[in-house]
């Protein structure tokens, strides 16, 4: 079973479903580690829409998973500027977790087209939220959203036809 046929959206893009080990298990099986398996083609590539404090979390957080930061977006200066800093300087730092020459973009629609960006994470004003959402979903784009969504029904219907539509994922952040 793929993670497309599971009952629940789930992407490969954000859930790998590792094979289980041969049987036996071996000392090598043992200490295989599964995610210095991943060919760095099959790494996502993530964007970053919205660089306030709570996507400063989420990008720390990103840049120790097994994913490539290419690029971040927002339409402050100083903070764009301070996260494309931070992505480049932990690549330079860490090499073998990715590689340093993150973009840094004021329009999200620049972003959005890039076609080495997989999935983005979306920390915005809040009601930015339902259009970045759909525009990433419509560029094929799987999406992790801070709360809230989407601000009425009518958003929210809308996000969810794009999701099916599109066949993304989404996910929607509640950080309590």
């Amino acid at each position: 079973m793929t993670a497309l046929e599971l009952p629940y959206r789930v992407s490969p893009a954000f859930c790998r479903i590792a094979e289980p080990p041969p049987d036996p298990l071996n000392e090598s099986e043992l200490s295989r580690i599964w995610a210095a398996q991943t060919p760095p083609s099959d790494r996502l590539g993530v964007g970053f829409i919205g660089m306030g404090i709570q996507s400063r979390g989420l990008l720390n957080s990103f840049l120790h998973e097994d994913v490539q930061v290419v690029a971040v977006c927002d339409v402050d200066t100083t903070r764009r500027e301070a996260a494309r800093k931070r992505v480049d300087e932990h690549y330079a730092a860490f090499p073998a977790s990715g590689l340093p020459g993150c973009a840094a973009y004021s329009d999200f629609r620049e972003l959005l087209a890039r076609k080495d960006v997989d999935a983005v994470c979306i920390a915005t004003p809040d009601h930015w939220h339902a259009i970045i959402t759909l525009a990433a979903l419509r560029a094929g784009k799987d999406v992790y959203c801070e709360k809230p969504l989407t601000h009425n029904i009518h958003e929210a219907l809308e996000v969810m036809k794009a999701v099916d539509a599109n066949r993304r994922v989404l996910q929607t952040g509640s950080m309590q």
